[in-house]
């Protein structure tokens, strides 16, 4: 029965029932009839997905449930028509959310055994033990008064801690969110402080840019695509295609360095002018793939121009080396 769930032909039907769910309205009878046989399988979808396709262990998958199924209301009203059948659109979901639970989970259980000493904080793991610098004190500064390059700077040094609380880190991001008036800071926010993915979070997104949930859910996931291993798999694989492509435009290079017939040289040049481009290419395709989106993705959800977002990304990249090099 597991496996009837996941077949194809169950996963192209059951998509049309949702698309269809989600089209009419609140009040219909049709609708409400609909209403617990789509959310009892998503529950079972949710369940089964990360065991299936993520290798989760039994007991991780239940946590993993039980935190992500009060979500699922939200989740079947953001599905949309968009290309992914309704199996592959929870799939991208639990993608990156099993990977942040598990993430988090792990951190819990090294700060439940982290020994504290002096101003060094030792975490021991079964294979190794290693020390990382511990903050004795706190920012003095009140989070809601500072603009919003102190906040931007604040929210990267407590990134991946331990010390600072989920529920703070909320806090964090919204305050940083209020301020983001200028899509060149929110396009900032989506790139490099992905922390939290709670439908009230995204909502505040959506309001602020006053764009579509689902544009801003959409727009969300794509940060997140980049966890997948099938992903960096490909990257990798095309990353050796590519070296192996250089190897073929150093020896053309070489070529017409000593060919001493101009015709031929002509013919070697345009053939590597080709290949050259070829490779190119081919490093964008890998940027692509490891960064999980592109300047037309982004582009498109957010409705404003590539020449736009390509310009904002660029003073964006010289914002955050303006703070590395400080």
């Amino acid at each position: 029965m597991e496996d009837y769930y996941l077949t194809d032909a169950e996963d192209r039907r059951f998509t049309s029932l949702v698309l269809k769910y989600n089209t009419l309205d609140e009040d219909d009878e049709k609708r409400l009839e609909l209403e617990n046989r789509i959310a009892e399988r998503t529950s079972i979808l949710l369940y089964l997905i990360p065991l299936r396709y993520f290798n989760m262990r039994l007991e991780d998958a239940g946590g993993f449930f039980i935190e992500i199924q009060k979500e699922i209301p939200n989740i079947i009203r953001a599905f949309r028509l968009s290309g992914l059948t309704y199996n592959r659109y929870l799939s991208q979901i639990c993608r990156y959310r099993t990977f942040r639970y598990l993430k988090r989970k792990a951190k819990d259980e090294y700060a439940n055994s982290a020994v504290r000493y002096s101003d060094m904080t030792i975490y021991e793991r079964p294979e190794k033990e290693f020390c990382m610098p511990y903050a004795e004190e706190e920012d003095d500064e009140d989070i809601s008064e500072m603009d919003l390059r102190k906040l931007s700077r604040y929210i990267v040094s407590h990134q991946g801690t331990i010390f600072t609380p989920r529920n703070e880190k909320e806090e964090i991001l919204t305050k940083f969110l209020s301020k983001t008036s200028k899509r060149r800071q929110f396009i900032s926010f989506l790139l490099h402080l992905p922390q939290v993915e709670t439908p009230a979070f995204i909502a505040s997104i959506s309001r602020i840019m006053r764009i579509s949930y689902e544009a801003a859910s959409r727009f969300y996931m794509l940060r997140h695509e980049l966890m997948a291993d099938s992903k960096w798999s490909l990257a990798e694989e095309k990353r050796r295609t590519a070296e192996r492509h250089w190897g073929l435009i150093s020896r053309l290079r070489n070529a017409i360095r000593t060919e001493p017939d101009a015709e031929k040289r002509k013919a070697l040049q345009r053939k590597y002018e080709q290949q050259m481009s070829f490779y190119l290419k081919r490093l964008d395709e890998i940027r692509r793939i490891k960064t999980g989106m592109t300047h037309e993705s982004i582009s498109k959800v957010l409705g404003i121009s590539r020449t736009a977002v390509t310009h904002d990304i660029g003073e964006i990249n010289r914002f955050l080396l303006s703070i590395a090099s400080r």
